[in-house]
């Protein structure tokens, strides 16, 4: 599996979940994937077909989105292709049922309509999985349901045997199982990851609509494109589309535009200038979101808002997919909680109607937030976030005035109660106005004490405060077919109970800025707070470095041109800043780049490797440099001024001697200024909670320091993957050597956490010992080794003569403890000298399943000198004979 991972997608690991799902859709179990967008869930289905040879089948909704995916495919090296209305090409169904592709997508029109025929060929060759993509549309309480994907469940009787694996980025519990019923699935695995997207950043704003707005955003977004990066902004009209775009254009902005009315070939060229980033800025009507899978999105706006949170955390999905830092604001007037009518007009069920409102009504909760918007987001998908704050989204990082507001409250919910739960939040707030309205008056509720006791404030506060005490629990709001009702909690019952009119215990809210006076209320000027983001691009570049990686980029842009496809498909941003930083002098040193796959090399390779040569030539860069840690981290973004992080002044301190003088854990700990020694152990957590916070960590002293090496690192991943939590550090612990301790483990967790390559880690091939130590152990013929004497089991390594204090790992996977040893033999009877030969080399490496060393190779083929053995592994790698990981090399 994991070489099949590194021909095809370039990746030397998978990510959480992955693995278990291939293992069980290889296995023929029906599986429902939720995993958010960006985490790699399309990998679960088309890894499968090339383990297995068969084909792959894939419903997909959009005919964009298969040719996107298709296309980034055959990049690859993978044999893909569609059936739809879109395709010309009469030869591809007949291909098809032959078992040419290895994935094959299709419209489930195209699923349904298809002959019996063409199914029967094609299990004779055979099909490895049938998956549908985005599932959601499955259910009638999902939020973009689809009646022709209910029809998917009739080829279950013709796909008898075939594992049927469904896949979304938004479901909710409901929707689950209505996806599981309505696929006929028996006894599926269920495997839902963290809708969490650490890497975005959440942001909500109240604007008014007009073209003082308009001029406002497109002002920002000018700065914004400056900085390079793509943009999608989603509109709930086509009138708002069509406004927002032109005034793009008319200040230079390469916009696309993508509505409904558009004809399809006019929608098909904007879709492909932009995927292949002719255009930076994409203005859409909604019917773009699932029709899109370009992973380096930089920005999403939602210029209205949109009918349901899974609708908006769909399309925001779209966001860094690649894991870079990304922003996603959403925009909303208060007219556009008043369009429950215009999104029910095509339900034709009372269960979907409501379905409608509620997700409605929950969006509307999300933009009048004054807490967490990750928090809210996460707990709306049944996710558990314990934190109050994410320090990722405008609630959290600013700064809020807040004041106490009983005796609003105690008005608002006493009012709510007299109207005894049988109208909306308009009603009491326009009781409280004092409005002399017909409804007002034919109801007698004019008669109310309460009536024109709230006229010091616009019918928004109350709005905006009602939302708030909804939010609180104070209030509770339902739904009965299209209609919204408001009642007070037994919360709101409570506060209630111990208040009067003359007393009411303390309230404290935010005064959000729709309670503002009309005239400090939000202008258009306050539509931005785009234009002081900082996306951390360079983020470990020195100047030579990001004037390579923006070349770079270009190159790129040049040959996706020449080969027609998107420069997405050919590698990621990330990859390029890898390559960027590393400046490779070799296929083989090429292909051990995360990211860079077997196609990308063999067709590719010499292409990148030239201008490489030259690019770093022109900029006096040295070839084969070391990647720096620091542009592997996930950070956060921050679109407005960052404020100080919450540590205390005690891991404060402990961090900036550590980071910025340079102590070393144990200089800390004995700080002679302190009154009494801290542990060593205190110390590193404070290290790792400043790393938690934000802060700037040199990852590789910190490992060096602790002795935590590439071989540890692995080691305990694995033990990770083994246990399956990271809540307990115990059993993870049992599944490593003795050197490793919980200190190793708790570092390993933390880089995990926050995104740090392992690249940051020093490898210990040749882990440099005591030498006076060494060789008395040697002398007296010992083996260094950590054996299990219970087992009685020894390492088995080549023949190697002894030469200095470099020892070599060797992992023996028959040992139940998995312990790390050190093996050294003394040189006995070498009579024999073995010169390096491409057959030789791969003859003797197939009797270590493991693999070996530079140092094994060198030592073994002992009539080669050293440089010409690197010539040759080099020759191998490239021909992707045997390849590198963890310093190890192994047969392909």
């Amino acid at each position: 599996m994991e070489s099949i991972l590194k021909n095809y997608f370039g990746y030397s690991s998978f990510r959480r979940y992955q693995k278990e799902v291939i293992e069980k859709i290889l296995d023929k179990r029906d599986s429902l994937v939720v995993m958010a967008t960006g985490s790699g869930k399309s990998l679960c289905y088309q890894v499968p077909p090339l383990i297995s040879g068969k084909t792959g089948i894939v419903v997909s909704p959009l005919i964009s989105l298969m040719q996107d995916q298709v296309m980034a495919l055959k990049q690859r090296g993978i044999k893909a292709e569609f059936l739809g209305s879109a395709q010309t090409d009469q030869s591809v169904q007949r291909k098809a049922e032959s078992g040419h592709f290895n994935i094959l997508y299709m419209t489930p029109e195209k699923a349904c309509l298809i002959p019996n025929s063409f199914w029967s060929n094609l299990l004779n060759v055979g099909i490895c999985l049938f998956a549908v993509d985005e599932a959601h549309c499955i259910s009638e309480w999902g939020h973009d349901f689809r009646v022709e994907y209910k029809q998917l469940d009739k080829l279950r009787g013709i796909l008898a045997n075939v594992p049927f694996i469904a896949l979304t980025a938004t479901a909710t519990e409901k929707v689950r199982n209505d996806i599981i019923n309505s696929l006929k699935m028996k006894d599926p695995y269920v495997s839902i990851g963290s809708f969490d997207r650490q890497n975005l950043y959440y942001g909500v704003k109240s604007f008014n609509r007009g073209q003082s707005s308009v001029d406002e955003l497109v002002k920002e977004i000018a700065k914004y494109v400056a900085i390079a990066g793509s943009t999608i902004i989603y509109c709930t009209t086509i009138k708002d589309v069509e406004q927002i775009f032109k005034s793009l254009q008319e200040v230079g902005i390469k916009a696309g535009i993508y509505h409904g009315q558009m004809g399809s070939k006019a929608r098909a060229e904007s879709h492909r200038l932009f995927i292949t980033d002719e255009l930076h800025v994409m203005v859409a009507t909604i019917a773009f979101g699932m029709g899109i899978d370009k992973p380096d999105i930089r920005q999403v706006i939602h210029y209205g808002c949109p009918k349901s949170l899974e609708c908006y955390y769909q399309e925001s999905g779209r966001c860094g997919r690649d894991g870079v830092p990304s922003i996603c604001w959403l925009y909303y007037t208060r007219s556009d909680f008043a369009k429950a009518d215009f999104y029910t007009a095509e339900s034709q069920t009372a269960n979907q109607r409501k379905a409608v409102v509620e997700s409605l009504m929950a969006a509307q909760r999300y933009c009048l937030l004054t807490t967490c918007r990750r928090k809210f987001l996460l707990q709306h998908f049944g996710e558990n976030f314990t934190a109050d704050k994410c320090g990722n989204c405008d609630n959290c990082i600013r700064s809020k005035k807040e004041r106490d507001m009983s005796k609003e409250a105690f008005l608002l919910l006493a009012c709510v109660r007299s109207c005894r739960g049988r109208w909306g939040l308009n009603m009491p707030v326009d009781i409280l106005r004092g409005s002399r309205a017909k409804k007002v008056l034919d109801a007698q509720l004019d008669r109310l004490p309460l009536h024109g006791l709230g006229k010091d404030y616009s019918a928004n506060w109350w709005k905006a405060l009602g939302y708030q005490l909804i939010s609180s629990g104070y209030l509770t709001e339902t739904v009965s077919d299209v209609y919204k009702f408001i009642s007070v909690s037994p919360q709101g019952e409570q506060f209630l109970s111990s208040a009067t009119p003359d007393y009411q215990p303390p309230l404290i809210l935010s005064v959000t800025s729709e309670m503002m006076d009309d005239e400090e209320n939000k202008s258009v000027g306050d539509v931005g707070e785009i234009k002081s983001m900082a996306i951390l691009e360079n983020k470990g570049f020195s100047e030579m470095e990001a004037k390579l990686y923006y070349m770079l980029l270009e190159e790129r842009m040049k040959l996706a041109k020449h080969i027609r496809t998107a420069p997405y498909a050919i590698c990621g941003d990330q990859t390029i800043k890898r390559i960027a930083l590393t400046r490779p002098s070799t296929k083989a040193r090429l292909a051990n780049i995360d990211g860079v796959n077997q196609h990308l090399v063999m067709k590719h390779g010499d292409h990148f490797l030239r201008v490489i040569q030259h690019l770093s030539q022109e900029l006096k860069l040295s070839l084969d440099g070391g990647a720096s840690i620091q542009t592997a981290v996930t950070r956060k973004v921050y679109p407005v001024p960052c404020h100080p992080r919450k540590l205390t002044p005690a891991k404060s301190e402990a961090w900036k001697m550590w980071q910025e003088d340079g102590l070393s854990i144990e200089k800390i700990a004995n700080f002679p200024a302190r009154s009494v020694p801290i542990k060593e152990q205190t110390v590193l957590e404070y290290l790792l909670e400043a790393a938690h916070e934000g802060l700037a960590m040199d990852w590789t002293r910190l490992c060096h320091e602790v002795g935590l090496t590439h071989e540890m690192f692995s080691d305990i991943q694995s033990a990770i993957l083994k246990v399956g939590s990271k809540e307990k550090l115990k059993p993870i612990k049992n599944e490593l050597p003795e050197d490793i301790s919980y200190s190793h483990i708790k570092i390993c967790l933390t880089m995990q956490n926050i995104g740090i390559s392992p690249e940051a880690i020093p490898s210990s091939c040749h882990e440099k010992q005591n030498a006076n130590e060494l060789l008395t152990k040697a002398s007296e013929g010992k083996t260094v080794a950590s054996q299990n004497e219970n087992e009685g089991k020894s390492a088995s390594v080549p023949s190697t003569e002894y030469q200095g204090a470099d020892l070599f790992i060797v992992h023996d996977e028959d040992l139940v403890s998995n312990k790390r040893k050190r093996v050294i033999e003394p040189a006995e009877g070498i009579s024999t000298t073995l010169k390096a030969t491409e057959s030789s080399v791969l003859d003797w490496l197939m009797n270590f399943k493991e693999g070996v060393t530079l140092s094994d190779i060198v030592e073994h083929f002992n009539g080669s000198d050293e440089k010409s053995i690197i010539d040759l592994i080099g020759s191998l790698e490239a021909e992707f004979l045997i390849y590198k990981k963890n310093n190890v090399y192994k047969l392909m």
